[in-house]
C-alpha cells in the first residue's frame, strides 16, 4: 500500500504520520521539538527520529513523498543545510515547508483561503491563485498580537501599571500574583524573565476564568485579543487583493478554546468581509501532506 508522510515539526514536539491515498492513518511517530530558531542540529535529529518511528510500521519503499512542516523556517537560511543532512537518510522525495503552510493546506484541504492561528504565538497565512501572503508571525518580541503570550503579557502590564500609579492591588492583579507564585506586584519581573513563552501563556486560563466571572478588564483584554487577530487577518486579505468572498480557517488553542477571543475575532472579520466562510479544522495538520502531494501531482485523490 503506497502512502505519504506528513511531519509537523513544532516548537515543543515533532509528529510524523503516514497516510494511505484515501487519507487513512497507517502509522505515526513522535519526538522532540523541531524549531530551527532554537537548535538546528537537534531539530534535524528530532525530525529523523519521528519519521523513523513512523517508517518502522510500514513498508518504507512504498513511501511516495514526505512533507516536513517546520517551525521557524521562514526566518532561517538553513534550508540547504537541512536538505543535505536529510537527503541520505529519508527513503523518498521530501519537501521542506513551514509548519504554517502545512497547517494551512490541511485546514483548507489544499484550496485557497486564509488560516489564522493563535496559540502561544500567532500568525496568518493566505493563498489566492498562486499568491501566498503571511501577516503576523513576528515572534513574541516583535508581534504575535492576540496570542496566548500576548494576552498574558498585557495582563501583567495591567498589574505593573497599577503599581506604577500607586493604585491598590486589584482582584485582577492578585489572581495573577497568586498564579505566578510571588508575593507582590514588584516581584512579577522574576517569573516573566525566567519563564519560557509557553509558561507565560499558561496564564490565559486564569484570565478566561476571571472573564467568565465578569471581571471587566479580563473581558476587555480577551476582546482586544480577538480584535488584534482580526486586524492581522484583514491585512492578509487586503494583501491578497480584496477577494469578495473567501474561506477562513482558524486554529490554535486560543481561538479553539477561548470563546471571547473567537467571538470578537469573527465579528471583526465579518464586519469587513460579510461573505467570509469560516471553518474550524479537525484532525492533525500532518494530513496537509495528502493535499500537497495532490497539488504536485504525486498522487490522485
Amino acid at each position: 500500500m503506497t502512502f505519504v508522510i506528513g511531519v509537523d515539526g513544532g516548537g515543543t514536539k515533532t509528529e510524523a504520520i503516514a497516510y494511505d491515498l484515501e487519507g487513512n492513518e497507517l502509522a505515526r511517530g513522535s519526538s522532540g521539538f523541531a524549531n530551527l530558531a532554537v537548535d538546528i542540529a537537534k531539530s534535524i535529529r528530532h525530525l529523523w527520529a519521528a519519521v523513523q518511528l513512523c517508517l518502522e510500521r510500514v513498508e518504507r519503499k512504498k513511501c511516495l513523498a514526505i512533507y516536513l512542516g517546520i517551525a521557524g523556517l521562514e526566518s532561517m537560511t538553513s534550508r540547504q543545510a537541512m536538505e543535505i543532512s536529510l537527503r541520505p537518510i529519508l527513503p523518498a522525495p521530501f519537501h521542506i515547508i513551514s509548519d504554517v503552510q502545512l497547517a494551512h493546506t490541511a485546514a483548507l484541504k489544499g484550496k485557497d483561503g486564509i488560516l489564522t492561528i493563535s496559540g502561544t504565538g500567532s500568525v496568518c497565512l493566505g493563498t489566492l491563485q498562486g499568491k501566498r501572503i503571511f501577516t503576523g508571525g513576528w515572534g513574541h518580541l516583535l508581534g504575535d498580537e492576540g496570542s496566548g503570550y500576548w494576552i498574558a503579557i498585557q495582563a501583567i502590564r495591567k498589574a505593573i501599571g497599577e503599581e506604577e500609579t500607586g493604585q491598590p492591588v486589584s482582584l485582577f492583579s492578585q489572581k495573577l500574583i497568586d498564579f505566578l507564585g510571588v508575593s507582590k506586584r514588584r516581584h512579577l519581573i522574576s517569573p516573566v524573565y525566567s519563564s519560557n513563552k509557553g509558561e507565560i501563556a499558561s496564564l490565559v486560563p486564569v484570565i478566561v476564568e476571571m472573564a467568565n466571572e465578569g471581571e471587566q478588564h479580563a473581558i476587555q483584554l480577551l476582546h482586544r485579543a480577538g480584535e488584534e487577530l482580526g486586524k492581522t487577518t484583514l491585512r492578509c486579505w487586503r494583501k491578497l487583493g480584496f477577494p469578495k468572498s473567501i474561506t477562513l480557517a482558524m486554529s490554535g488553542s486560543v481561538l479553539a478554546q477561548v470563546e471571547q477571543v473567537r467571538t470578537a475575532f469573527i465579528h471583526r472579520v465579518k464586519s469587513t468581509i460579510p461573505q467570509v466562510k469560516i471553518v474550524i479544522p479537525k484532525g492533525s495538520v500532518t494530513k496537509g501532506a495528502l493535499y500537497l502531494a495532490q497539488q504536485q501531482k504525486r498522487i490522485g485523490l
